[in-house]
């Protein structure tokens, strides 16, 4: 599963706050109707569709919070990829150049962050997949 895309993290969590905020009602009815089944007030089957409605939403809401951590991994992958900020003397500023300073001037130099492909094409289908992958999202196979 590759990258989101940017800018997604915040409709992701938004939509994952919407849906435990659902799923907590679906839940409550679930309960009821486990206390009805219990008691005889409720058939078998529609016992069963409550169950199976609290399943998709709790399986929804596991699926989504798996995304925002994979978009949140990548988004904290890519700060570390920012330039690092190193402070060396700087050459033209000499001593005798300061007025009579004997400490020497320090100024930041910019320092690139390395150039690291992200995907790599799949050994069997030939799709960009991320550098990672250990499977293609496009047609399944596994990758060395």
């Amino acid at each position: 599963m590759g990258g989101l895309g940017y800018g997604t993290r915040g409709p992701l969590a938004d939509k994952l706050k919407q849906l435990a905020n659902d799923i907590q009602a679906i839940y409550e009815e679930f309960l009821d109707a486990e206390t009805l089944y219990q008691q005889g007030k409720i058939s078998e089957k529609e016992f069963f569709k409550k169950m199976g409605s609290f399943m998709k939403a709790f399986s929804s809401l596991g699926f989504l919070t798996v995304k925002v951590v994979l978009e949140l991994n990548n988004a904290i992958g890519e700060e570390s990829k920012r330039p690092e900020v190193v402070t060396k003397p700087s050459p033209s500023l000499r001593p005798e150049m300061m007025g009579g300073l004997s400490t020497p001037q320090y100024a930041p130099t910019f320092i690139p962050p390395k150039e690291e492909a992200s995907t790599k094409s799949c050994s069997l289908c030939g799709a960009q997949i991320p550098v990672k992958a250990k499977f293609c999202t496009k047609c399944g196979s596994p990758q060395k």
